[in-house]
């Protein structure tokens, strides 16, 4: 194990300067010694100058600063679109992810007809508005700050569902705040689409689903026979046949979900079944606050029962990422937590894609604190400034999740592994190696004055090593413990959970 201190940019810039005032000298020289000498001390200088990009090799990325999970007046919040976009401007973000609600409804039915004797509430999202009018008024803010990158999505859950009674006063909905984040979502058939108990009709589900006509179809049939007699049997006839009807409108084989809100727990089914139908759709899907606290709570004459979901992140699969940054405590991105389990999980081949981490705000409305827009930035590491760019950093994780004060945010400078001829792999990368790796990392602040850091350097789900120190803190470490032949990764974590790396992955051959 090694560990360096890289120069500061500092010294460097000193450094610059002095050849640069020495420059001068070279005029009293003869001519053809003046042009090799200027050329030499122009490389020097420029080679010399300092930056906040690691220095061993170019980098092909740029840093962007983005806000994700914001809402608009056109579901929960008290700003518009264009106002989001304008204040993200003010404080220094080129990317805005609009996450309204794509519905806020709750609705309790009556048996045997649940679907259709129902009492329903709703709010305004926005399947209310039209996603056709959410994506248009995203497109023309667009146009209007070609500048900014806008993306489209929302914030939905797939299931709840009821127990208990409205008459005994314990009637309880379970799992309604279990919430996804998609983002990418730009037709407004994606939104219209979405399985959960309140969207419009669909056809996917309706081969699976005819099947469970038959248990209706056999008394329609008898009550259309018995119709046809007289007397008794006749409204008995009429009977079974008004009920078997109402019984198939009821069933719905049309329905955009399979699931009912009467049936007890799915387990993670519907919600695997949202994530599967966001990737067909070519969206990104996140989990968003799994240990929120929140959603234990009264409404009215019902009680909301959501207890903290961290176990979803290894119960799914297939999905984007999750928070690993928003408005709570949060542990599972401690060492050896969930996040650990599913990206070990990946390593030894037990899962198709890993797992990211982003910032999430829960943004409805500027206010002080954590609270104001920008005090839960994600920076994306781009090959170009455009939602093409950002998509795909989002896709494969070459981001890092910040909390801050709105303007201001711990940032990661640059975070590598370094390879055997110097070769850098970025966070979301995989690096084989044949000597031992090389970690390097930069941590700092935009401050009037240094602030004290504590940095965990975290490999497979065990802490490597804790750095302490003031900012700007760089960091070089040589991982000379590292098993060979077996897939792991480097991640980073400050103590106060301000600052969190995605991961970077290892294999070690030597």
């Amino acid at each position: 194990m090694a560990i360096y201190v890289i120069p500061s940019a500092v010294s460097i810039q000193k450094t610059s300067k002095t050849d640069m005032i020495r420059t001068p000298r070279l005029l009293a020289l003869r001519d053809d010694k003046i042009i090799p000498l200027f050329a030499f001390a122009l490389l020097f200088a420029i080679t010399m100058q300092p930056s906040r990009a690691e220095p061993n090799s170019p980098n092909p990325y740029m840093a962007v600063a983005g806000l994700a999970d914001l809402r608009s007046t056109f579901s929960d919040g008290t700003h518009s679109i264009e106002e989001l976009v304008q204040m993200a401007e003010s404080r220094g973000f080129k990317v805005v992810f609009i996450n309204d609600h794509d519905r806020i409804a709750l609705s309790y039915g009556v048996p045997p007809f649940r679907r259709i004797i129902r009492y329903k509430k709703e709010f305004p999202s926005i399947m209310t508005h039209g996603p056709e009018a959410f994506l248009k008024e995203i497109d023309r803010v667009s146009q209007k700050y070609p500048h900014m990158i806008v993306i489209p999505g929302c914030i939905t859950s797939a299931h709840y569902y009821w127990t208990g009674s409205w008459l005994k006063g314990d009637l309880t909905v379970h799992g309604y705040d279990r919430r996804i984040l998609v983002f990418n979502f730009d037709e407004p058939e994606d939104y219209a689409l979405i399985p959960n108990p309140h969207n419009k009709l669909s056809l996917k589900y309706t081969k699976q689903l005819l099947p469970g006509l038959a248990i209706f179809l056999i008394p329609l049939f008898i009550g259309l026979i018995l119709t046809r007699w007289k007397g008794f049997y006749r409204w008995i006839g009429i009977f079974l046949t008004l009920f078997s009807v109402l019984a198939i409108m009821d069933y719905n084989p049309f329905r955009s979900s399979r699931f009912s809100a009467y049936e007890g727990d799915q387990g993670i089914a519907p919600f695997q079944e949202l994530i599967d139908y966001v990737n067909e759709r070519g969206g990104l899907s996140f989990w968003n606050y799994p240990e929120q606290r929140s959603g234990m709570r009264k409404y009215g004459p019902i009680r909301v029962h959501t207890p903290p979901y961290p176990q979803v992140l290894h119960e799914s699969k297939d999905y984007t990422g999750f928070a690993a940054i928003y408005g709570e405590n949060v542990t599972v991105t401690d060492p050896g937590k969930e996040w650990d389990r599913v990206l070990n999980e990946y390593c030894r081949g037990e899962r198709h894609k890993p797992v990211w981490g982003i910032s999430t705000a829960d943004f409805h409305t500027d206010g002080d604190s954590v609270r104001r827009l920008g005090s839960y930035p994600t920076t994306f590491l781009v090959r170009e400034l455009s939602k093409r760019g950002v998509l795909e950093a989002m896709e494969k994780g070459r981001m890092y999740c910040s909390l801050g004060k709105g303007e201001v945010w711990p940032r990661l400078d640059y975070f590598n592994v370094l390879g055997n001829a110097g070769e850098k792999a970025f966070m979301g990368e995989t690096w084989t190696t044949s000597h031992y790796p090389l970690i390097k990392f930069r941590v700092s602040y935009d401050s009037e004055k240094p602030l004290s850091v504590k940095i965990l350097l975290i490999r497979g789900g065990t802490v490597l090593h804790t750095f302490e120190g003031m900012t700007p803190m760089e960091i070089e470490y040589t991982d000379d413990k590292l098993a060979p032949n077996e897939k792991t990764y480097y991640r980073l974590i400050d103590s106060r959970k301000h600052l969190t790396s995605n991961p970077i992955f290892v294999i070690y051959k030597p």
